[in-house]
């Protein structure tokens, strides 16, 4: 059973969709006018207060560093904004990112990678890469983990593939929250005890048709079907989603071939919440606890 500080929450997101200020992923929508909304939404997140805002370039792509008034530097964090791979960039991403960096002590990048429809993959994910490569470079001696939700998410395990197949650093783990795996209605994500308001099954076909060049591609791209991955030699993984929402198959699916490649992971699941609703932070009893046990596994594994 949900907290009532998630139920009144839940009420809230329902009455700003239904007005049109918040985003609803289901396969109808004008992606720019989501993208509108989605920034509005993000825009109204609370900075958090001791945390400043530093802009820079990670191999030449618009990034920004919350960095906390009392920081620590043993290692690095990278969050990489969700969004359906359609909305967001790294300012819009400053009230999560800051929200992470007062909890854990250390910097938070957050960046801008390319957008669907206008930018096709591979650009959102050779984006991301080539942000996590340039800050193991600047940062050579520190351990880097991958944070994001949803979109975001997928992109972790995306770079945490590639990094793993060109032979650079791994990172020291991932967070990913809620992610899909697939773009594309190769599973079935209609089940008994659906409940999700905010991303519903039809789509992620329409996503992959913005994100993709074919259907075909959503199918045969490794890197964007991310079920064609063995996960042999990959990096801990810290799992967490909501049991009631429409990408809780995917969060299973990563389970199971966890488990059988032998990859260390830790996997939170939480009874009705709604999509993503980790990003939620301090706001929420469930959501802090991620935010809490996501911290413990950054300092596990440093």
């Amino acid at each position: 059973m949900a907290s009532k500080e998630m139920e009144s929450l839940k009420q809230i997101m329902q009455q700003m969709m239904a007005a049109g200020f918040a985003p609803k992923f289901d396969g109808s929508a004008d992606a720019m006018q989501l993208r509108k909304v989605v920034q509005q939404a993000q825009d109204n997140m609370a900075e958090i207060t001791g945390v400043s805002f530093i802009d820079d370039e990670f191999a030449g792509i618009e990034s920004e560093i919350s960095m906390p008034d009392d920081a620590k530097d043993d290692y690095i964090v990278v969050y990489i904004h969700g969004g359906g791979l359609i909305c967001g960039n790294a300012k819009s991403s400053r009230g999560y990112a800051s929200m992470l960096a007062d909890e854990c002590k250390r910097p938070v990048i957050s960046f801008t990678y390319r957008l669907a429809p206008e930018n096709k993959f591979p650009a959102m994910t050779n984006d991301s890469y080539d942000v996590y490569k340039a800050v193991t470079e600047r940062y050579p001696d520190k351990p880097v983990y991958l944070i994001g939700e949803s979109g975001g998410a997928y992109l972790c395990l995306a770079v945490a593939m590639m990094a793993r197949d060109t032979g650079i650093k791994m990172p020291a783990g991932i967070v990913p929250y809620s992610p899909p795996i697939i773009f594309n209605d190769d599973i079935d994500r209609n089940f008994d005890g659906n409940k999700d308001f905010t991303v519903k099954p039809d789509s992620f076909v329409w996503l992959g048709g913005l994100a993709a060049e074919s259907t075909e591609a959503t199918r045969t791209e490794k890197y964007l079907n991310l079920t064609l991955d063995d996960y042999h030699d990959f990096c801990p993984v810290f799992l967490a989603w909501d049991e009631s929402e429409t990408l809780s198959v995917d969060s299973i699916w990563l389970t199971k071939a966890f488990e059988k490649a032998g990859v260390e992971y830790e996997a939170y699941s939480y009874p009705d919440c709604f999509h993503a609703f980790a990003t939620t932070g301090r706001g929420t009893p469930e959501s802090y606890e991620i935010m809490k046990n996501t911290v413990k596994f950054f300092d596990k594994h440093k």
